[in-house]
């Protein structure tokens, strides 16, 4: 069963909306992604973005900009299915988180911008972002879907994750890292260490346990482990995350890394 969802509806000032979406598609089903724009959540609702590419789970809708950022959106996906043509899942139509708190909306908005111009200006650098795949056609290679479970923990087709390709394209984005961090474990060998880096980015795009960030400079990769959100008034300014750098022998090496697209 395919279900969209419509996970962020950002105002990026002064230039765009940035929406997200997450697809849960446990069948690799899904077909043609239609992204549409209301005026209000009961519609009617415009088309702006249909064909998009299973590589990519967000738009950058520019054109509200001519109509103010202030004013309010409403977003939903349209999904079709490749099982059956005439199928078509609608998601939840989302708009903007705090619109109708427009205190608190500010507070939001100056806090990103804050904290955008800390990272590009002061303390931060540029990173990958590589977003676990969990939508789109399965791999064809190591995917069971007796078991519904990868059987090749080396897979080159989809890098362990079950679905072709493994990850979306490679997205960058503004970030810091933190000072290394030793915690303890205990398992059936006893008490082991592990290593952990914070990692500190602006609240878009949103970043899942499992993705993987990339230092650019140095190709270093890290795997999400944990994931926190740090907040001001209830309102998500930033994500605080635990990374756990990957030996050069993991699998995640072997994905090809170029980047198309300017830093978010």
């Amino acid at each position: 069963m395919i279900t969209p969802k419509i996970e962020r509806v950002l105002p990026v000032y002064p230039e765009y909306m940035h929406i997200q979406w997450s697809i849960a598609d446990p069948n690799g089903f899904v077909g043609n992604i239609e992204l549409a724009r209301s005026g209000s959540p009961e519609g009617p609702f415009t088309i702006v973005a249909e064909n998009l590419p299973k590589d990519s789970f967000f738009y950058q809708d520019f054109e509200v900009s001519k109509f103010g950022l202030s004013q309010n959106f409403w977003y939903r996906l349209r999904i079709s299915s490749n099982a059956n043509a005439d199928e078509k899942v609608l998601s939840l139509p989302v708009t903007v988180e705090h619109k109708m708190q427009p205190h608190r909306f500010r507070l939001a908005r100056k806090a990103r911008r804050d904290l955008y111009v800390t990272l590009s200006r002061l303390n931060g650098a540029v990173f990958i972002l590589l977003k676990k795949k969990r939508f789109g056609p399965r791999c064809t290679t190591c995917y069971n879907s007796f078991t519904q479970d990868v059987v090749v923990s080396t897979c080159g087709e989809c890098y362990s994750t079950g679905y072709q390709g493994g990850y979306h394209d490679p997205v960058s984005i503004w970030g810091k890292v933190d000072p290394t961090v030793i915690q303890q474990q205990f398992g059936t060998q006893g008490i082991s260490e592990i290593a952990r880096l914070g990692f500190v980015t602006l609240d878009y795009p949103l970043i899942d346990l499992e993705d993987i960030i990339v230092d650019i400079q140095t190709n270093r990769r890290f795997k999400v482990l944990q994931k926190m959100q740090t907040e001001s008034s209830n309102i998500v300014v930033h994500q605080d995350l635990q990374l756990s750098e990957l030996a050069r022998t993991a699998i995640e090496y072997s994905f090809p890394v170029s980047l198309t697209n300017d830093t978010l």
